[in-house]
């Protein structure tokens, strides 16, 4: 599963702008097409509805040649470096150009920044990027303003998984990706508790009473926890995670695996930084502790917590 058309859709800030190394990278690993796309929104959006006529939008004539200049600049800009470019120019709402943008180019992966301004100003915690996901069945690719340009690589991967199939719909776009890159895809699974501290166990390591080891200084943790009970829930990650690995390297993949108890958000950041992971993967749904991927708390948590690239792939329900 090759992405071979990339929208990137930017306001003319710097901060939407962040997104391109991270787009650059990808396209000159498989020469993918990359389409820039750029929506010029209505001057008036609020009218007096006539249901006997279509809505009528104003735009302003100028602020599109702006647009198409600017668009213009980044083609030329990645032409320079032999890779190939294109525009889409839309008008009207941001949501509905950006995901018409995509249905007109044929992307297969949609790459943005968190923040921009303007249309693009509330991507990812506001109604813009939950709009598009919630429309579009395509792959996002989710930077940060802030994201380093070290973290381009893409040769650490970490997977958030909740032992789901819907978690597990990331899979495919994570092999793909680890392939071109050589990467080590690294499946991290929390099981929830109310603990805040995230505790990370050994999956190929267990305790004499048949529960995964933890690692660290906090051997002492299990003993807090209901005993047949939780070993029962861990042991059942622990072997879910173990074979998903397993199944990984199978296929040739450099795989790992991480088992951690406490809460989603915490957990999965900690995973992140404990391998310096460059790219986050995961679903937009899933259950259990990635029930609210991205609409809820452990999507926008992770996302505040860190600054590396998230890959974010809808399931098909």
């Amino acid at each position: 599963m090759y992405y071979k058309t990339i929208l990137v859709p930017l306001d003319g800030s710097e901060r939407a702008e962040t997104i391109l190394p991270h787009v650059e990278n990808l396209a000159s690993h498989k020469q993918a097409r990359v389409v820039f796309t750029r929506v010029v929104e209505p001057t008036r959006q609020s009218f007096v509805l006539d249901p006997q006529a279509p809505p009528k939008y104003e735009f302003d004539s100028a602020q599109a040649e702006r647009a198409q200049a600017y668009l213009t600049q980044m083609i030329e800009r990645f032409e320079q470096k032999g890779l190939s470019a294109g525009m889409v120019l839309m008008w009207g709402p941001p949501i509905d150009g950006i995901i018409r943008a995509a249905e007109e180019s044929s992307a297969d992966l949609i790459a943005m920044s968190s923040q921009g301004r303007t249309g693009l100003a509330q991507v990812v915690y506001g109604s813009v990027a939950a709009g598009v996901l919630n429309r579009v069945k395509r792959p996002l690719l989710i930077t940060h303003q802030e994201t380093s340009a070290d973290q381009e690589a893409n040769t650490q991967i970490l997977v958030a998984l909740d032992g789901s199939k819907h978690a597990e719909a990331i899979l495919p776009h994570v092999e793909s990706v680890a392939r071109l890159y050589e990467a080590s895809v690294t499946l991290v699974r929390v099981v929830t508790t109310a603990y805040q501290t995230a505790v990370m166990y050994d999956v190929d390591k267990t305790t004499e009473d048949g529960k995964p080891k933890p690692t660290g200084e906090h051997t002492s943790v299990m003993k807090e926890l209901s005993r047949e009970q939780e070993a029962e829930r861990f042991e059942q990650a622990r072997q879910y995670l173990v074979a998903k690995r397993e199944a990984l390297r199978g296929k040739g993949l450099q795989a790992h695996a991480m088992l951690l108890q406490g809460r989603p958000v915490e957990g999965i950041v900690h995973a992140a930084e404990s391998i310096d992971a460059n790219l986050i993967a995961m679903t937009s749904h899933g259950r259990s502790g990635l029930s609210q991927v991205f609409y809820g708390s452990v999507s926008a948590g992770v996302l505040n917590r860190t600054k590396r690239p998230l890959l974010l792939v809808r399931p098909r329900l």
